[in-house]
């Protein structure tokens, strides 16, 4: 178990934003995760993976914060497509093992820059309209949940778009997962990488700290206009590039860029139309 002491947290965001946290429990092993959950509940409260979907307070210092990008990089092949992975093995390379093994299904998802674990709380995909996500290849997910280490079948995860049981029970923490993929040649798997590396590097704005997507759901015509604004506050932005997307230009502010989320929820509100923040907020 690592244990550092006043981490500035915004070096653990992709977004280049937080306060400090003034212990940061780093456990190397799930029993090591479980130990400290069951000695210190609250860990639970301030939870951090790969840190591409949180926005933390910058004016606050926490207590304690678990951080569990080291406690389970385990991949291991069962067979016939069917891989256990832990929730600390990053994206790229779960994809680019089960890939040499000749199978695959999410390669959609090389781009993300996060956590097998927090890809399952989020449930990540390729976006709405491909209706595409990574539950698909899921059966089942191992969790601790309130001192007890258990899986939990894919049917009662209760997956839907950018959401999942995960992200509404306390005391619930993915530790790992059991995938079943579909047979894919090593070439087909390597252009579909390819491919989604060259369209990010076309769509996305990459240019500055980001989020990725900020709302899971709003309006497609709002945004736009909030895009060709290019609406700003402090050292925050709204992409020119693209839209429903934040840009950290110049080392903004967590109020910087609340102000810039809860001006466009207005703006639903007084339209009436459906506003969801997908981004994680630490206040």
């Amino acid at each position: 178990m690592k244990i550092l002491e006043n981490v500035e947290l915004k070096k653990y965001t992709t977004f280049n934003v937080g306060g400090i946290a003034k212990k940061m429990y780093i456990p190397e092993s799930v029993e090591e995760l479980v130990e400290i959950c069951n000695e210190n509940s609250k860990l639970l409260r301030y939870v951090i993976g790969g840190g591409s979907n949180l926005l933390i307070n910058d004016e606050h210092d926490y207590e304690g914060v678990l951080c569990l990008r080291e406690f389970n990089q385990t991949i291991e092949n069962m067979g016939d497509g069917k891989y256990y992975c832990g929730a600390s093995v990053r994206l790229q390379k779960l994809i680019n093992t089960v890939n040499d093994f000749g199978m695959g299904g999410i390669e959609y998802l090389y781009s993300v820059p996060g956590l097998v674990g927090g890809a399952i709380v989020m449930n990540a995909g390729r976006g709405r309209s491909y209706n595409k996500c990574i539950s698909d290849y899921l059966v089942g997910v191992e969790v601790y949940d309130n001192n007890t280490r258990k899986i939990i079948s894919k049917d009662d995860c209760d997956f839907q778009y950018r959401d999942s049981l995960f992200q509404h029970k306390e005391g619930l923490i993915v530790l790992g997962a059991i995938f079943q993929f579909e047979p894919m040649i090593k070439t087909e798997s390597d252009v579909r990488k390819k491919e989604r590396m060259d369209f990010v590097k076309k769509v996305q704005d990459l240019s500055c700290p980001n989020f990725g997507t900020v709302f899971c759901q709003a309006n497609g015509h709002i945004m736009e206009v909030v895009k060709r604004l290019h609406i700003k506050k402090g050292g925050i932005c709204w992409s020119p590039k693209k839209s429903n997307w934040l840009l950290n230009k110049n080392q903004g502010s967590y109020h910087d860029c609340i102000s810039l989320i809860h001006f466009v929820q207005n703006i639903h509100r007084f339209m009436r139309k459906k506003c969801k923040v997908e981004v994680k907020i630490w206040e």
